[in-house]
C-alpha cells in the first residue's frame, strides 16, 4: 500500500507518544481482554525476532493461526507483520488514522504500526498474536497489552540510559512488560538472575528457564550456539502452550532463516550479515563465528546508531586478535552515530581500522562480517535490490 508506506515515512524522525493510558483507548475492555489473553510477548535484550519467528512456525506446523509483529524491518515495512491469512491492511489504516484524529495527537512509527497489528489481530481469525516488544521496558508501546504469556530471551545492557546499567535493573524493567503474566519462558540467563526471578516477581505464576530443560535433557547449554537457543526456547515455549511434546515433529522441519540475524550471504568467501549493536550481541556473534570458521583473519565491518556503547565494542573485537576493523563511513544509514564520534578511541588505544565505503564489503574477496546495525543490515539489502 503506497498510501501507508506515504504516512509511515512522515512520522520518521517525529517524536513516541508515551501516553500509553491513552493508546489503551484504542481498544474496548473486552478487546484489551483479547488481546492480553492470546498474545505471546517477547521481551529481551537479543534474539526477539528470531525466536518469534521460530515460535510462528512451530505453532502454524500445529495448526495454530499467528500474526507476528517485529521490528525493526531491513527493507520494507511489510517485513514488521507476518501472517498465515489474507490481508491488505487497509481498513486497519484507517483505524489507526481515525484514532490519531479523534485524540489529536500524532503517532511515532513503531506506535501506528503496533496498532494496526493489533487491530488486525482482533479482526482476523487468529490463535496467538506473537508481540516483540520495541525497547522492552515498563513504558513500552506494546505494554498496554498485559500479556498474560511472555518470552524472555535473555540480559544485557542496552538502551541503559532508558533501562538501567545492571542487569537487574534491565530484568526489573524487561519482566514488567506485564503485571499479569500467568508463564514465563526464560532463555540463556546466569544464576544470580534466576534466582532473582524465582523470588522477586510474584506476578509471574508459571516459569519455565531453559538452563534448567538443558540440564534435563543432559546438554550443556554453552555448547549451543545463539540460534540454537532461541530454537530451544521457542520449543520449550509452544510444547508447554499447547501441552504436548513437539519435539520430534519440530526436528524435520526447514525452518526459514531470519535475515540479518547471522545471515550468510556468500560461501566463498564467507561473507555474514548480522544486526548485533550491543556487547553482548557482538560477543555472541563473534563466538558463534569461531566455533563454525576457523580463519586466522577476518574482515569486520561496523557501522551502529547513536547512543551505542561503540568503545566497549570495538575493544572486545580489537582482543581477539584475528578480526581487521573496518569502518563505514558516515552518513551510510538512518540514525548513524557519526565515526568521528569515537575514531579517537581507535587512536588512543593504538587499534588499526581504517573508515570504507559500504561497498568496500561487497567488494571485498575476503572472509567478512557486517555488524553493528539492524539499519546499516536493511542499507546494505536495498542497495543489492537496486
Amino acid at each position: 500500500m503506497i498510501e501507508l508506506e506515504e504516512y509511515l515515512n512522515s512520522k520518521i524522525g517525529t517524536s513516541i507518544n508515551k501516553n500509553l493510558n491513552l493508546l489503551k483507548t484504542a481498544f474496548t475492555r473486552p478487546q484489551l481482554s483479547e488481546l492480553s489473553d492470546r498474545t505471546i510477548a517477547i521481551v529481551g535484550t537479543n534474539g526477539k525476532t528470531s525466536t518469534a519467528n521460530y515460535i510462528h512456525q512451530l505453532l502454524k506446523q500445529n495448526k495454530k493461526s499467528c500474526l507476528t509483529f517485529t521490528s525493526p524491518h531491513l527493507v520494507k515495512y511489510e517485513e514488521r507483520i507476518k501472517s498465515d491469512n489474507d490481508h491488505n491492511l487497509q481498513n486497519q489504516f484507517n483505524f489507526v488514522k481515525n484514532f490519531e484524529k479523534k485524540n489529536k495527537i500524532t503517532l511515532g512509527y513503531f506506535e501506528s504500526l503496533f496498532l494496526l497489528a493489533c487491530q488486525l489481530f482482533l479482526e482476523g481469525e487468529y490463535d496467538y498474536f506473537l508481540c516483540e516488544a520495541g525497547i522492552g521496558g515498563k513504558l513500552d508501546t506494546t505494554s498496554i497489552i498485559q500479556s498474560k504469556n511472555v518470552v524472555l530471551t535473555n540480559i544485557g545492557k542496552d538502551h541503559q540510559d532508558l533501562l538501567g546499567d545492571t542487569d537487574e535493573n534491565v530484568l526489573d524493567q524487561k519482566i514488567y512488560i506485564s503485571n499479569n503474566i500467568e508463564n514465563l519462558y526464560v532463555g540463556d540467563i546466569n544464576k544470580e538472575l534466576k534466582n532473582l526471578i524465582k523470588n522477586k516477581y510474584p506476578h509471574c505464576k508459571v516459569k519455565y528457564f531453559l538452563n534448567d530443560q538443558a540440564k534435563a535433557l543432559n546438554v550443556d547449554i554453552n555448547d549451543f550456539l545463539a540460534n540454537q537457543k532461541n530454537y530451544l526456547l521457542a520449543l520449550n515455549t509452544v510444547s508447554s502452550l499447547l501441552n504436548k511434546d513437539i519435539t520430534d515433529e519440530a526436528s524435520s522441519l526447514n525452518f526459514e532463516s531470519v535475515e540479518g540475524r547471522f545471515e550468510v550471504i556468500s560461501q566463498k568467501p564467507i561473507k555474514i550479515l548480522d544486526g548485533a549493536h550491543n556487547y553482548d550481541g557482538v560477543k555472541h556473534l563473534l563466538q558463534d563465528y569461531e566455533k563454525l570458521y576457523n580463519f586466522s583473519q577476518t574482515d569486520v565491518f561496523i557501522g551502529f546508531k547513536r547512543g551505542k556503547d561503540v568503545e566497549s565494542i570495538i575493544s572486545f573485537i580489537n582482543s581477539k586478535n584475528r578480526y581487521a576493523i573496518n569502518v563505514v563511513e558516515n552518513n551510510t544509514f538512518y540514525d548513524q552515530e557519526n565515526p568521528a564520534e569515537y575514531l579517537d578511541y581507535f587512536q588512543k588505544l593504538n587499534i588499526k581500522h581504517q573508515v570504507v565505503s559500504l561497498d568496500a564489503f561487497s567488494s571485498n574477496k575476503k572472509p567478512s562480517i557486517l555488524l553493528g546495525s539492524l539499519y546499516l543490515i536493511g542499507e546494505y539489502k536495498k542497495r543489492k535490490l537496486l
